[in-house]
C-alpha cells in the first residue's frame, strides 16, 4: 500500500490534477488528454518500442476491444511456493498488532501487505517487470510505462459488508490505467473472483466517484457483459481500469491477490518513497523510479 498525501495547501496542485482526471469522465476527452501526456513522455524518454510478439499483440487487441486480456502467469509453480513460504514469516499490515497471515488465519476480513514487504518478497519485483507485461503496458499506454502501484492482499469470508473495491467501480487516479492481476491461491466461485464488465472501458463514467449497483450494471451494460474470472493459482490477466470492475467478496475460502499498476505518470496524491531492493539495478530505472531506488 502506498500512502496518500495529506489534503492541505501544500498539496493543492496535486489534488487539483487528481480531481481533474476524475471530473472529466467522457472517453473522448480522456483520450485527448492522454495523447498529450504520452507525447510529452515520448519526447523525454523516447517512443515506446513496438511489440514483436504475437502474445503481446493478442493481449493488446483484447484490451482495446473488451478492456480485459488473459495472460500466461509471470510466475512458475516453484516461485509461487517461494512467495507463500515467505509470507508465512512476515506480518500483514503495519503496527505492533500486525501478524503473519495465511489461508488458515481466522477472525480477519482482509489483510494487505505494505510496500517494503511486497518488494522484498521473492520474485514479485521480477514479475511486475516481466518483459512481456512491460511490452503490453507500453503498447497500451503509447509511451514508456511507469509502475505506479503494487498490491498484495488477502480477502477472507465473513468480512461483513462489501468494501469499495468489492463493489462495481472505475479507477480514476490517472488518465490511462492498466493493471495486472495474479491469483496466488485457487479462485473459484465463493473464493472472491474478479469481475469485469466487458466493453465498459469505452463508455462514459460518472462525475461523482461512487460505485455502481448490480441493477445499474444490468441496466446500462447487460448482465451478459459481466465476466467472472476464476482459475487455479497462477491465473493472470490485465485490465483497463477505466472499465467497470470489482472483486467479489469471498464466501467459502480466502483469496490472495497480487497486482501491479502501469500508468503514464505518477498518481499525483500518492506519497512515493522509493525503496532500495536487492538486484534493483537489473530493472529499468525510469519505469520503476516511484517504487525502487
Amino acid at each position: 500500500m502506498i500512502p496518500v498525501r495529506p489534503f492541505n495547501r501544500e498539496n493543492a496542485l496535486r489534488y487539483g490534477a487528481y480531481y481533474a482526471a476524475r471530473l472529466l469522465p467522457h472517453p473522448a476527452i480522456r483520450q485527448g488528454v492522454a495523447a498529450a501526456v504520452r507525447t510529452c513522455i515520448s519526447v523525454q524518454q523516447g517512443r515506446a518500442d513496438a511489440s514483436e510478439h504475437a502474445e503481446a499483440h493478442a493481449a493488446l487487441q483484447a484490451l482495446r476491444q473488451d478492456g480485459l486480456a488473459r495472460l500466461p502467469s509471470p510466475l512458475t509453480a516453484a516461485q509461487f511456493d517461494d512467495v507463500l513460504a515467505y509470507l508465512e514469516t512476515v506480518p500483514a499490515g503495519t503496527g505492533p498488532s500486525a501478524q503473519p497471515v495465511t489461508a488458515r488465519t481466522e477472525g480477519v476480513a482482509s489483510a494487505a501487505y505494505d510496500l517494503p514487504t511486497i518488494l522484498a518478497c521473492p520474485h514479485l519485483v521480477a514479475a511486475m517487470n516481466h518483459p512481456r507485461l512491460l511490452e503490453i503496458a507500453a503498447a497500451f499506454l503509447g509511451c514508456k510505462p511507469t509502475i505506479s502501484g503494487v498490491g498484495l492482499r488477502w480477502s477472507f469470508p465473513g468480512g461483513g459488508g462489501a468494501s469499495d473495491i468489492q463493489q462495481f467501480h472505475r479507477d480514476m487516479e490517472d488518465w490511462k490505467i492498466l493493471r495486472v492481476f495474479v491469483y496466488l491461491t485457487d479462485v473459484v466461485e465463493g473464493c472472491g473472483p474478479h469481475q469485469f464488465v466487458m466493453g465498459s472501458h469505452r463508455t462514459a463514467g460518472r462525475f461523482r466517484l461512487r460505485p455502481y449497483s448490480d441493477e445499474a450494471v444490468d441496466a446500462q451494460f447487460g448482465r451478459e457483459k459481466v465476466v467472472t474470472i476464476s482459475g487455479p493459482r497462477g491465473t493472470a490477466f490485465m485490465a483497463d481500469m477505466w472499465g467497470v470492475h470489482r472483486g467479489v467478496p469471498p464466501t467459502l475460502k480466502p483469496r490472495l491477490l497480487f497486482s501491479a499498476t502501469y500508468t503514464m505518470t505518477a498518481t499525483s496524491i500518492y506519497q512515493y518513497r522509493p525503496i532500495e531492493v536487492q538486484d534493483g539495478h537489473l530493472y529499468d530505472q525510469y519505469t520503476n523510479r516511484l517504487l525502487i531506488r
